[in-house]
């Protein structure tokens, strides 16, 4: 915790605090459950210091000559409970800790694409700024509602919701009513679309423009505005018009997609077939099941050989689309949806890896894979309540107490924000037990690394009893027994090795929807 929030409590237990500091530890304690945890310990150690003077360290002092300290008594940490309640029970609207996005459009749809710079992928959250696409096909779809077609070579630069400026290349722009008013720059022109479709190609540092449907109004410098309707075209001085044939539609965008998913889903199906017959793998689930199955119940594993006693029980979660429309997924909404497995055997190493459309990180705990209880040598793997990756295995000593906390608990940074939720992403951990080093990979990218304190060399691995998605048997009394995923879940291997980081992204590129 910062030490300026320290110094506003400690000011605030002296009776030093000022009106400024009074008004910014408020805000930090409406804002941050850690700062509230923090206040109520201060406070109680304060009261007891004051009832036990004896014991005075740090900043209590045993005298103080110049000034007599303020006692607040023995009921000041019951007080200060009372007063963080306040901050607990604050009316919603006024606690601002709900998680922002910067965003004023998404990346909805790509075909070829290739990009300058950082390249974004499908899904993604657009921010103000410029685009280059050197080659390829990309949809933007704007948060008013308005959707552009941008073809490579082409340069974009988004200024918000509702404008944007096309600096070079060919542009188709969609506008619904709801987006009425929707601004495109581009050298020598700026329109403003009534809501129609219309094609602008930039080329030069000169302009051409053409409707296809609907109205936009042109400004072109100190020229009155000239209205434009269906099938009317307008470029600058020396310039050609446009050939409604020169753009590719959004249907025809679509009709690309949809053969370039079909060809995806073919390439990861070949892959799979051989990715499965790694001897290291302990269980393999594709998700995939058939219609005449009466029950629909059955979570295949497809190593080879084939071991059904691995293959999971689907329990609640319902079958929805996965990576590609022909993909299937296993999609987790309530508490009682899960996947329950029973993983005989003994390791010294794992990776587990998936892949999963996370729609909400909406607890504490949010479950990949779970054993039942928590025994020795059992691993848990979750998403944790800030968006990082949480990987934990346990050793108890047989002397500890149930609740000592003896679990080796590794975190990733934060990965799941809010610009990255809803889209299909890779997850990955590996950890073997003579080094005890976890790694943790997200989209193919080591996103953690870290070494137990409390590991110890060469401790077995197991899994018995265990569930993808959710939590079968939480240990008793725990105070975080529901920990279902908000999300899907496509595509699910466990090895009995840790994986290297080439092999890991090899995973990814696989299995990238794109």
């Amino acid at each position: 915790m910062s030490t300026n929030l320290e110094s506003l409590i400690h000011a605030k237990i002296d009776g030093e605090i000022t009106a400024e500091q009074q008004a910014q530890l408020e805000d930090l304690l409406r804002s941050d459950w850690k700062a509230r945890r923090l206040y109520l310990e201060l406070v109680d150690q304060h009261a007891r210091l004051l009832q036990q003077p004896a014991v005075n360290t740090g900043r209590l002092q045993p005298t103080t000559p110049k000034r007599k300290p303020r006692r607040w008594g023995p009921s000041l940490a019951a007080a200060a409970a009372a007063i963080v309640c306040a901050f607990l029970f604050w009316p919603r609207h006024q606690v601002e800790t709900e998680a922002t996005s910067n965003g004023v459009a998404m990346l909805s749809q790509t075909m070829d694409a290739r990009f300058t710079g950082t390249a974004p992928r499908s899904g993604d959250t657009l921010k103000p700024g410029r685009i280059q696409l050197a080659q390829g096909l990309a949809q933007i779809e704007f948060y008013s509602g308005a959707t552009a077609l941008i073809e490579g070579a082409a340069e974009i630069e988004i200024v918000s919701a509702w404008e944007a400026r096309c600096l070079s290349g060919r542009v188709r722009v969609h506008v619904p009513p709801a987006a009425r008013g929707f601004m495109m720059h581009a050298p020598g022109l700026k329109l403003e679309d009534l809501g129609t479709e219309f094609a602008l190609n930039v080329k030069d540092n000169t302009s051409a423009v053409h409707v296809f449907e609907g109205e936009v109004i042109a400004h072109q410098g100190n020229e009155a505005p000239a209205s434009l309707k269906q099938g009317m075209s307008l470029a600058s001085a020396n310039v050609a018009g446009i050939s409604p044939q020169d753009f590719l539609s959004i249907n025809e965008l679509h009709g690309l997609v949809q053969q370039r998913d079909s060809q995806r889903f073919d390439q990861w199906q070949q892959w799979s077939l051989s990715t499965r017959k790694d001897p290291r793998l302990i269980a393999y689930y594709t998700f995939k099941h058939w219609e005449n199955d009466r029950w629909d119940r059955l979570v295949n594993n497809f190593t080879e050989p084939r071991r059904p006693s691995r293959a999971g029980g689907a329990v609640g979660a319902s079958w929805t689309q996965g990576r590609w429309p022909k993909k299937e997924a296993l999609e987790f909404k309530r508490p009682g949806d899960r996947v329950r497995l029973n993983l005989d055997g003994t390791y010294q190493a794992l990776t587990l890896a998936c892949w999963v459309k996370v729609d909400s990180v909406d607890k504490k705990y949010n479950s990949l894979l779970l054993t039942d209880g928590y025994d020795n040598g059992e691993p848990h793997w979750q998403i944790y309540e800030d968006g990082s990756l949480m990987f934990s295995v346990m050793y108890r000593p047989a002397e500890a107490a149930k609740n000592a906390k003896y679990n080796q608990m590794y975190f990733s940074r934060p990965v799941f924000t809010a610009d990255s939720l809803g889209r299909w992403h890779h997850l990955a951990v590996t950890y073997e037990n003579v080094s005890g080093e976890v790694i943790q990979y997200f989209d193919g990218q080591e996103v953690g690394r870290e070494i137990s304190k409390l590991h110890q060399r060469g401790r077995d691995i197991v899994f018995g009893p265990c569930e993808i998605g959710n939590w079968g048997l939480p240990t008793q009394g725990h105070p975080f027994p529901i920990r279902n995923l908000n999300g899907a879940i496509d595509e699910f291997a466990i090895y009995s090795a840790a994986l290297n980081v080439s092999e890991v992204r090899n995973l990814y590129d696989h299995g990238k929807p794109e």
